[in-house]
Order: C-alpha cells, then structure tokens, then sequence
C-alpha cells in the first residue's frame, strides 16, 4: 500500500516556486538600482538642441 502524503511534501514544490520568484525579484531589483545610481550625467544641450 502506497504511503499517505505529507502536508510538507505537497507544498513543497509551491514554496520552492515562491522563493524562486523572490530571488528573480530581489535580483532584478538589484540590477535596477545599480543601473540607476551610477548613471552618466546628461549635458544641458541634449536636452536644449534641436537633432
């Protein structure tokens, strides 16, 4: 006869997909603030010329 199924072994899989998500999330959220906070700054012409 089969053995009954834990409760922690049928969440398990949801947990592990949560925590994925969360690492991609905190991940990307670095990525953003480095991309954000050593930017090169934009000359006044850019803005003010006509291309």
């Amino acid at each position: 006869m089969a053995q009954p199924v834990r409760k922690f072994d049928r969440l398990l899989w949801p947990i592990m997909i949560i925590v994925g998500l969360l690492i991609v999330v905190i991940m990307n959220a670095v990525f953003i603030y480095v991309a954000v906070s050593d930017r090169d700054e934009v000359v006044p012409s850019y803005h003010t010329e006509s291309r």
